[in-house]
């Protein structure tokens, strides 16, 4: 197949890096690993090629890499319950949980994208939980 090859903001791509360093830990499987590393090396490059990771990025880059890092720790719980069909109150908690963590790392990808001054810049349609996101 082709390369596709399209623009994202800086924020996308340290997401997606951050996550596929998360993967690269997590996954013991060695054909899936083969391909998270190939995907880690081409964005990691063009990470190193575009981004100049100042001090300021790279603590935001941290804390969005502590913060996906949380998402997957939950999504396993997530999932955990759904395989013993617990729809119970920790069920709706770890759902409310990934929500607000979502939430956060879009607030951290948008930190990103403003001091890097990215073309593109995520967007999302408000919600009742912003106000509560300020404190991120």
């Amino acid at each position: 197949m082709k390369k596709i090859l399209s623009e994202i903001s800086a924020g996308e791509l340290l997401d997606k890096i951050s996550i596929l360093e998360i993967k690269l830990n997590e996954i013991r499987d060695e054909a899936l690993l083969t391909e998270a590393r190939k995907e880690h090396d081409i964005l990691n490059k063009t990470k190193n090629k575009n981004i100049n990771f100042s001090k300021e990025i790279e603590i935001l880059y941290n804390s969005l890499k502590d913060n996906n890092k949380e998402v997957w720790l939950l999504i396993d719980e997530y999932r955990n319950c759904i395989k013993k069909s617990d729809l119970s109150s920790k069920f709706t908690k770890l759902s409310m949980d990934i929500y607000m963590r979502n939430e956060k790392r879009f607030i951290i990808k948008s930190k990103i994208n403003k001091i890097l001054g990215s073309d593109i810049n995520e967007i999302k349609q408000p919600t009742v939980c912003d106000k509560q996101n300020e404190e991120f």
